[in-house]
């Protein structure tokens, strides 16, 4: 028998069969991949001289985790932006502004993360001309369907009084039909054009990104980039340690008939790299009030904005499908979520059951009781951000407060059969492996009470939450039962966790962070200030 390369013991395995018999405790791993998994006694023949081990001291070990929706280059990027707390005022984001412009000479200044709604003044060119004293500005909203642009960033976009708005686009006016400097959804599309490309800050900043995630027990990402960002992307991985992640890369729009026209179908690539499905936009977000609603708001914001018409989403999805080519769109509002399972519907059982990627609907933060059914049906998946429920609490309170036992529905679609991949949406939310589990559980941040919980029947157990993580989406990446699972022939993706998952009461499970994270049994990630406290890398002694 070849021994292993590294054996983890003494651990509560996640997901790990339990037969008659001591429990299974330790795992072993040889040439990437696991190769034996049984009690400490029963893989001893798989040590030898160079046998590397890490002792769990009782701690839990569960598969890689999967962050199922993250845009990874604009996360990366955000690291070198000007950052705004979601509740500061506008008289706070202004000084914040202020005292970046100072020390940046950035052609275009970027930042991200206002949201008006608390504001008793909403955004306009006047204070940001205050704090920028002229210079080019561009603030996303926090959900990134929104941007805050100066007057100079205007003028370099080629925009001015007479531009009009575009098709599945606006740009707000104030009451004498004057542009206020904020665009929404596709009007955003010429002011985000302004930010240059930085591609050898970009590598550095990817590959920095990439052991952030290692560090929150991340190994593998759904991504959805603009061809850019794709060979940053690319490029950066290629020099990562371990190589990065793994990735399944959804394609823009605009890509499609690139796709097509050359026959790349959903699931080509390897065991690192593969192709997803084309990224659709239906329609906004509920923070700007564009979700489409199949009712309107419960504040009077209307019933949202449809990106694409129900007949171009069928058309589209149609056309993907006959070519192999599966989809991952954008639908938050309930008319959203109606129109793209009906146009998945419309493209017939033979084109969907063909395809190697399944197709999937990202976040359904709104989803009809009628609608429910429907994803375990048509074999839709669910790609679900759980910190959103958390932040979006007080939004969806006051926007969905007549439906907000169908918000969010993790336990209402798990329930009917449909499958969940989780994700963070970064950079909207940051990805955290420990505290997208707890979001899941608990419904709420850490510190706060139950009070705050926003349809506490829609919590998951822990049991769930991790499935979510781990075995959801890797049922959509194509690999099937090689990831996000812990049995032999799966990949050598693991977490070594600070504590036993399941006994963390209350906020512990928030706390909870990697002792280490393995890809493809490459030890990538090692918490040295609790390597010491919980567990130790040695080699064997025969």
């Amino acid at each position: 028998m070849n021994t292993a390369d590294l054996i983890v013991e003494n651990a509560r395995l996640w997901g790990v069969p339990t037969a008659d018999g001591p429990r299974p405790d330790s795992i072993a791993l040889r040439a990437g991949r696991i190769v034996a998994i049984g009690t400490r006694a029963e893989l001893a023949p798989w040590r030898g001289a160079a046998t590397r081990q890490i002792d769990a001291r009782s701690a839990s070990v569960t598969p890689g985790l999967t962050d199922a929706h993250l845009h990874l280059v604009a996360w990366a990027r955000s690291a070198g932006e000007l950052t705004i707390d979601p509740a500061a005022t506008l008289a706070e984001v202004v000084e914040r502004l202020r005292a970046f412009a100072a020390t940046r000479d950035d052609a275009v200044l970027i930042g991200r993360g206002w949201v008006a709604e608390h504001w008793s003044d909403g955004p306009d060119w006047e204070s940001l001309e205050a704090a920028a004293a002229g210079r080019a500005v561009v603030l996303h909203s926090k959900d990134f369907h929104a941007v805050w642009a100066s007057r100079r960033a205007f003028e370099l976009a080629g925009l001015d009084e007479r531009v009009s708005d575009p098709a599945g686009g606006r740009f707000d006016r104030d009451r004498h039909g004057r542009l206020t400097g904020v665009a929404r959804e596709h009007a955003v599309r010429p002011l985000v054009a302004l930010a240059a490309p930085e591609r050898d800050r970009d590598l550095a900043r990817v590959r920095d990104a990439v052991a952030r995630l290692h560090a929150e027990g991340i190994t593998s990402v759904h991504v959805f980039e603009g061809p850019e960002e794709s060979r940053v992307l690319r490029r950066a991985l290629a020099g990562a340690p371990g190589g990065g992640v793994r990735v399944l890369a959804h394609v823009p729009h605009a890509q499609l008939d690139a796709l097509l026209s050359v026959g790349i179908e959903s699931g080509t690539g390897d065991d690192r790299f593969r192709i997803g499905g084309v990224k659709l936009f239906a329609d906004g977000t509920l923070g700007s009030r564009t979700a489409a609603m199949l009712e309107p708001y419960d504040d009077g914001g209307g019933i949202g904005m449809e990106l694409m018409s129900a007949r171009e989403l069928r058309e589209t999805i149609a056309r993907a499908f006959a070519g192999g080519v599966s989809c991952a769109v954008h639908a938050i509002g309930d008319r959203a979520v109606r129109s793209t399972l009906d146009a998945v519907e419309a493209a017939g059982e033979p084109a969907r059951v063909r395809l190697r990627v399944p197709p999937r609907i990202e976040h359904a933060q709104l989803v009809h009781a009628l609608d429910v059914p429907r994803f375990a049906r048509l074999g839709v998946a669910a790609s679900m951000q759980p910190s959103h429920a958390v932040t979006d609490t007080p939004t969806a309170r006051t926007a969905w407060a007549s439906r907000l036992d169908t918000a969010y529905p993790w336990r209402t679609l798990e329930t009917a059969g449909a499958r969940l991949a989780f994700g963070s949406d970064a950079p909207v939310e940051p990805p955290s492996g420990a505290g997208g589990l707890f979001a899941c559980v608990a419904r709420r941040a850490p510190g706060t009470s139950d009070e705050s919980v926003m349809s506490p029947a829609q919590r998951l157990d822990l049991e769930r939450a991790l499935v979510g993580f781990t075995r959801g989406p890797a049922a959509l990446d194509g690999r099937g039962r090689q990831g996000g699972r812990l049995e032999p022939g799966a990949h050598g993706d693991l977490v070594v966790w600070d504590r036993d998952l399941f006994a963390a009461a209350g906020d512990s499970l928030a706390a909870a962070r990697p002792l280490a994270t393995l890809l493809a049994g490459e030890l990538v990630h090692r918490d040295a200030s609790v390597a010491a406290e919980v567990g130790e890398v040695s080699t064997c002694r025969s």
